[in-house]
């Protein structure tokens, strides 16, 4: 490892290096940098996502669609990041393009790393979880399920100690060959070939234990993903990893971190209203001064470092006391009209049922859809967690009192991104475009408190080595 990167690491109280594939807009990479873990490379294919990592990590951004194998200014561009350099590579493009070949002269040449000599601590990765989801198609053979392949082919490439890998509960259910529940056993089957050089193990395959909800991590949110964590079989009989103790929730360290505590601190604002400034306010909580504390950026401990990064605050993009992206949605009048008859505690579909027993729905109907889904339109509960935060929160989450959905900063509060995030691009866009609004990159992420308590246990692991 060159001298510049220990350097950089040592200044920013970083102790381990990862490879943050299927990256997203950062969240998995937030959590581990809180750690101590330091991200080298990342790939991401979504434009406005990339956009957010780059600005939010001061990732240099290497767009491989400028580099091909047979033109001689592909291969110069590709030359011009070869070089050494502090900071972390983001590569924007499709990962099955990104060539093991690339990712090792790329560790050598700008971090120093060689494979058969050093290797990279961690290489986590989420592939995409549209096939897997069980409020998607959940088609066989969807062509995204094997996108998963590239994680075990980059880890096996840079031999990494460690591999993370997260994705949806429905995974455990999807079919594979007609047999329901094949894809995960398949999935696992994958990372764990012994055939393979180097080989791995995984700590464990057993739903319980590798299905975490991120409520238990300190995240204000009922959401439950599942995490495979597997270890160089060379390391296996040193590297002793266990999945993060529940610290959060009813008879254990701490309460849950409610609604209220995670964004009732954010300047009130109306339909169509935006506030780029909060006041400072004292808390007797201290359940709640400690998640706004991690959100404001100045917690620190022994295990965990959330001050704001220095370049942020250097090109302007964050100054104290300041609040990004928290700007209420627009809504059409029968939108309005509609969210003003959801009571607090409601969701559309119960604000409907409601309406029918008392033999007013009709006065009402054209204001509500054809179909009512039990998860649209539904308000957050001040006093409880808030349920999923998903890729359609805008139409998912009403605020708990005010006549309006969500702000993005909002979301962010309850997927536990700090306030200093810069997310890029527009505010709404139309589902589905490869152009992701604020809303879509947010739903999607991992929590960073969630990456964070995963990152800590892979810290102790590894003072095995």
């Amino acid at each position: 490892m060159n001298d510049s990167l220990r350097k950089r690491m040592a200044d920013d109280c970083m102790t381990r290096t990862s490879i943050d594939l299927f990256s997203g807009p950062g969240g998995l990479c937030t959590g581990f940098k809180w750690a101590g873990i330091l991200p080298l490379i990342a790939v991401e294919w979504t434009d406005t996502t990339v956009q957010t990592y780059s600005i939010t990590h001061n990732a240099e951004v290497l767009e491989l669609a400028r580099y091909t194998d047979t033109t001689d200014e592909g291969e110069e561009y590709l030359q011009s990041f070869m070089h050494e350099s502090i900071q972390t590579l983001l590569i924007h493009g499709d990962i099955n393009q990104v060539s093991s070949k690339m990712v090792k002269e790329l560790l050598l040449s700008r971090y120093g790393i060689d494979s058969l000599d050093e290797t990279v601590d961690v290489v986590s990765g989420g592939a995409p979880c549209e096939s897997f989801s069980l409020a998607g198609t959940r088609s066989e053979n969807d062509e995204r399920d094997g996108l998963f392949s590239n994680i075990v082919r980059i880890a096996r490439t840079v031999n990494t100690k460690i591999i993370l890998f997260e994705n949806v509960k429905g995974m455990f259910s999807k079919a594979r060959d007609g047999q329901k529940g094949a894809v995960f056993n398949y999935i696992c089957d994958t990372f764990e070939d012994e055939n393979a050089t180097p080989s791995y193990k995984l700590v464990s395959r057993e739903q319980d234990t590798i299905l975490l909800k991120a409520c238990d991590y300190g995240v204000p949110q009922l959401r439950e993903r599942l995490f495979l964590v597997l270890v160089h079989s060379r390391l296996a009989d040193k590297v002793m990893f266990t999945y993060p103790e529940k610290e959060y929730g009813p008879g254990r360290k701490y309460p849950y971190v409610t609604v209220q505590d995670a964004i009732g601190d954010l300047p009130r604002i109306d339909m169509g209203e935006e506030a780029t400034y909060y006041r400072e306010r004292m808390y007797k909580d201290k359940n709640r001064e400690h998640f706004i504390d991690i959100m404001r950026g100045r917690y620190k401990s022994d295990t965990m470092n959330t001050a704001v990064p220095k370049h942020l605050i250097e090109k302007g993009f964050f100054k104290k006391n300041s609040i990004s992206s928290h700007k209420a949605p627009g809504h059409t009048k029968k939108k309005q009209g509609l969210i003003a008859l959801i009571k607090e505690k409601e969701s559309m579909k119960m604000a409907f049922d409601r309406l029918e027993r008392e033999g007013s729905i009709e006065k009402y109907r054209t204001l509500f859809p054809n179909i009512i889904y039990s998860s649209r339109n539904r308000r957050l509960i001040k006093t409880e967690i808030s349920f999923t935060v998903t890729s359609h929160c805008l139409d998912e989450i009403l605020h708990p009192y005010l006549n309006r959905a969500i702000s993005p900063r909002e979301a962010a509060r309850l997927q536990s991104f700090p306030d200093w995030y810069q997310f890029a691009g527009p505010y709404v866009q139309f589902h589905g475009d490869k152009l992701q609004d604020r809303y879509e990159q947010i739903g999607d992420a991992i929590p960073p408190l969630l990456a964070y308590a995963l990152a800590r246990q892979i810290i102790k692991a590894l003072k095995g080595i």
